[in-house]
């Protein structure tokens, strides 16, 4: 589990100052075809000591796992928080990548759900596509 936070903390130490918060919003669609957009915040600690916390009015999700993968010159980040919302077992992935300027760092990409806590390796196998997210933090 550190190994993955430390590896997050050390994708976003270019970016975010330590044991700081990244604000930014969640989209996706409500059973009944609505779509919100949610205010959030992505804390991220400084050298891996802790979690990383995506936290919202509502709710705070701490990662079970992390990774990335480096392609054509791009790195893509899948981060999975488990949720609970009354008896109802989820598990969320952002999986996205970065632009970094010399005035910002846009963080930006695709969350996916799957019913239940059940999640094996480094895989999305099972999940389905239910919105996106993107966080903005001035340099």
């Amino acid at each position: 589990m550190k190994l993955y936070t430390l590896i997050f903390a050390l994708f976003f130490s270019g970016a975010v100052i330590a044991n700081s918060s990244v604000a930014g919003n969640l989209v996706y669609k409500l059973p009944n075809g609505e779509l919100v957009k949610r205010a959030v915040t992505l804390e991220v600690p400084s050298r891996g000591q802790g979690e990383v916390v995506l936290r919202g009015t509502k709710f705070e999700w701490k990662t079970t796992k992390f990774w990335t993968v480096k392609k054509a010159g791009k790195t893509t980040f899948v981060a999975v928080f488990k949720t609970q919302f009354r008896q109802f077992k989820s598990l969320i992935a952002l999986k996205g990548t970065y632009l970094k300027g010399t005035n910002k760092i846009m963080y930006y990409g695709d969350t996916y759900k799957k019913k239940g806590h059940n999640f094996e390796a480094e895989s999305l196998a099972g999940f389905n596509y239910s919105g996106g997210f993107k966080f903005e933090y001035d340099l």
